[in-house]
């Protein structure tokens, strides 16, 4: 007897918990258009943060778009107008688990929230004045990079083209790539593999030359640490919403350059749902930028 009472009470702490983990089957990360739900008989206005249950319904207009996070951390992008029973998107997502439930509540946080802390850091440009400025953190004990490529951007001074200069750590030149516009893909797969550490500058036709800022790829122990956190959560056909949850991964890591070239990819990939959301970022970093 007292045994099943015991397991009565078990029963009793366990189950609410349970359904509680179980009481919603996606998360809403991002809505672009007028979506809709149909929890019951009523349809309303979906927001940004809403929980929807197996027995939901979700409605997408044309050129809308709902980003989704499952219960079990993976991701799914629902881009085709119609009505989408919420049991038969559960269906589409793989059996497999990832990291990306952790970071939700960073995701969701404010606009503010997210200023207040990459502020907090001392990585971003604040009261600095010079003719060209990178999109790169400003302190080199921050400008670590996990990716082997990377985005990057500089303020404008009028001229026709700008010239991207590598150079080693002896600030000898590695490369250099001549651009028109302000704005330029850096892969160090092809040709930096021996230069672990690199740095960047900019000097643009009008005779302006920003400062050179330090790229360092992340090896050993710190990469192994944040391998642990974003693996998984990119994948070889990785949509704009795969490209967003791993930008907020790795702006709450304080990983900024790899954040930056994510947020620029989903902007790439979905212009209309993530091109404000990567010039947020920017100005977060306290940097602006037309591209």
């Amino acid at each position: 007897m007292k045994t099943i009472r015991l397991v009565v009470f078990a029963l009793g702490i366990i189950m609410p918990m349970f359904i509680k983990a179980q009481s919603y089957a996606f998360l809403v990360l991002q809505s672009k258009g007028q979506t809709e739900v149909k929890s019951g008989e009523e349809w309303t206005p979906l927001k940004i943060g809403t929980q929807l249950k197996v027995s939901d319904e979700v409605k997408i207009p044309d050129n809308g778009y709902l980003g989704l996070s499952h219960v079990s951390g993976k991701a799914l992008q629902v881009k085709e107008p119609g009505n989408f029973k919420v049991a038969d998107l559960a269906s589409k997502v793989g059996k497999s688990t990832s990291a990306l439930n952790k970071y939700t509540d960073f995701i969701l946080s404010s606009e503010e929230e997210k200023k207040s802390k990459l502020a907090a850091t001392g990585a971003v440009h604040r009261n600095i004045k010079r003719d060209i400025m990178l999109s790169l953190p400003t302190d080199a004990g921050k400008a670590t990079l996990y990716g082997d490529h990377f985005f990057l951007t500089w303020t404008e001074d009028g001229s026709s083209s700008y010239k991207v200069i590598v150079l080693d750590f002896g600030e000898d030149e590695l490369a250099s790539y001549e651009v028109s516009t302000n704005a330029h893909f850096i892969d160090l797969s092809k040709g930096f593999e021996k230069h672990p550490q690199i740095l960047v500058k900019v000097v643009t036709a009008n005779g302006n030359s920003s400062d050179a800022y330090t790229v360092k790829k992340l090896t050993g122990h710190q990469r192994k640490k944040v391998n642990d956190v974003v693996s998984g959560l990119e994948t070889a056909d990785a949509t704009g919403l795969d490209k967003y949850i791993a930008a907020s991964v790795f702006e709450d890591q304080i990983m900024l350059i790899d954040a930056l070239t994510a947020y620029k990819e989903a902007a790439d990939l979905e212009p209309d749902v993530y091109h404000e959301i990567y010039v947020q970022f920017l100005n977060r970093l306290g940097f602006e930028s037309s591209k």
